[in-house]
């Protein structure tokens, strides 16, 4: 692929790439955001609620597997072949999805469905270096970025309605029909594509097929590994006359997969990330947690408004889309703080103040959740409030956390790159690990009082762990805002 000197994204050259392109990130996030939505109404048909928190925690995971492998082949081999195998096994996840019989059925498709985005995402990026001419990338990155924002505000509310109408099968099923439309206008226009012009010339060596790999998958086997055990655990081991065997096992299996995750980790991250060490390692570790929080909550936000509070699925998804619009606000008002030097030498108490933000919404949701299953509207309004309160604390502090972690790792030598991928890992492995925690906690609960619906204290247990991601995301948030000196944030 080569790029098509003076021409815009809407010339006829490109203009169906474009909306390929554009359109390929809305259904990615149309996917995500449309299973929030939809998410109770799977267990409540096919069972396995203990498996509920895997529904995201699966399809988190796996996109970090399709991210690492899509950018390698595309160096080697062009955009092309790997964005049509991502297409494909995304395509793979939405239709079993559509047809699950069980809830571990709908779990394995959604771990298709974040390879295959992870890795269509991914080389939507790469797409647009090598395509567009320079001078029209930042506004190509400006359309993607509302590719992202529009998905989340139509999104939830589109799915919620049309899982009331037909089914949550029809939002997989509908989702297929996109899918095809992108690979129609992106993939003719990709090229035979060959490799990335630095490895073409000689001048960058093509990445060696485990490079990168081999961590991520350490990190994905061993976190698997751990919810795998805490959700059998909590499935066979939770009651009387249960056997002492099982949270032997189940512990066991637990060490071993932390250890192995934290191999992949060490490879993948930042010195001191893991131990909160002052500097990018704490910013980073900061992000994972409040990230997580943020998610966490919301996976489980859909499940007490639709089965304690007994909202529809077209409410429920229009609660949700409140996050976003207050995320894009927030997002908007560091970027005005950040206008000055003043303003970037804040950005350690900015990320401060919005994990500080992010914490008040998200314990607004434990208030609601108090009140919540005899249908009161200040339920609701409350849940709306705090929704809205923790989406403007993580749309400050998620926005601040990037352009703060750059500017540190200019400081401390540390690769653009690495930084990079750092801040995806603490994204996604930060939310599938916090959200499968809670899931399993939910689990626990359910199983111990023997409840086959959703009950408060289940939620109650799922939204805990959540906040506990939260605490531990502004501790280190602190630590950052006290130890980095302000001449970092001029960077």
């Amino acid at each position: 692929m080569t790029t098509v000197e003076g021409a815009g994204p809407w010339a006829p050259a490109l203009r169906g790439l474009t909306i390929g392109l554009l359109l390929s990130v809305t259904t990615h996030a149309l996917a995500a955001l449309a299973v929030v939505t939809i998410a109770p109404r799977i267990p409540a048909e096919l069972g396995g609620l203990e498996l509920y928190g895997w529904i995201f925690s699966a399809n988190l995971l796996a996109s970090l597997l399709g991210a690492v492998w899509s950018g390698g082949v595309a160096d080697r081999c062009g955009v092309r072949p790997p964005f049509a195998g991502g297409l494909a096994v995304f395509g793979l996840g939405l239709a079993a999805a559509a047809v699950a019989p069980s809830m571990l059925w709908v779990v394995a498709a959604r771990a298709l469905q974040g390879f295959g985005g992870g890795a269509v995402t991914t080389l939507v990026y790469v797409a647009l270096i090598r395509a567009y001419p320079d001078r029209h990338r930042a506004r190509l990155l400006a359309y993607l970025s509302a590719a992202w924002v529009m998905p989340a505000l139509v999104g939830p509310a589109l799915a919620g309605a049309l899982a009331e109408a037909a089914g949550w099968r029809a939002v997989f099923a509908a989702l297929l029909g996109v899918l095809a439309l992108v690979a129609w206008l992106t993939l003719p226009r990709l090229g035979a594509t060959g490799a990335s012009a630095a490895v073409a010339a000689g001048t960058a060596p093509a990445a060696r097929p485990g490079m990168g790999l081999w961590p991520a998958t350490y990190v994905v086997a061993g976190l698997g590994a751990v919810l795998t055990a805490l959700s059998w655990w909590a499935e066979r081991g939770v009651g009387p006359g249960s056997s002492v065997a099982v949270p032997v096992m189940a512990g066991v299996v637990t060490l071993l997969g932390l250890a192995v995750a934290g191999l992949g980790l060490r490879a993948l991250l930042p010195v001191g990330t893991l131990r909160m060490a002052p500097g990018i390692g704490a910013l980073i570790a900061a992000r994972a947690g409040f990230f997580a929080g943020f998610i966490g909550v919301e996976a489980f936000l859909a499940l007490m408004l639709t089965d304690l509070q007994g909202l529809s699925s077209a409410a429920t998804g229009a609660v949700i889309a409140t996050g976003a619009v207050a995320w894009t606000v927030g997002s908007w008002w560091q970027a005005r703080r950040d206008g000055s030097d003043e303003g970037r030498e804040a950005r350690g108490r900015r990320v401060v103040i919005g994990v500080s933000f992010l914490g008040v919404g998200l314990s607004l949701q434990g208030v609601a959740l108090a009140g919540a299953g005899d249908g009161a509207v200040w339920v609701t309004a409350v849940a709306v409030l705090g929704w809205m309160t923790a989406g403007f604390g993580i749309g400050t502090a998620h926005a601040t956390s990037s352009v703060f972690a750059f500017a540190l790792a200019e400081r401390d030598g540390v690769a653009a790159g690495r930084v990079s991928v750092a801040l995806q890992l603490a994204d996604n492995v930060g939310a599938a690990f916090v959200t499968g925690l809670a899931g399993a906690a939910l689990a626990f609960v359910t199983a111990s009082t023997g409840e086959a619906a959703t009950s408060q204290a289940a939620v109650a247990a799922a939204f805990a762990v959540a906040w506990s991601a939260w605490l531990l995301s502004l501790v280190a948030a602190r630590r950052n805002a006290r130890s980095t000196p302000a001449a970092a944030s001029r960077s």
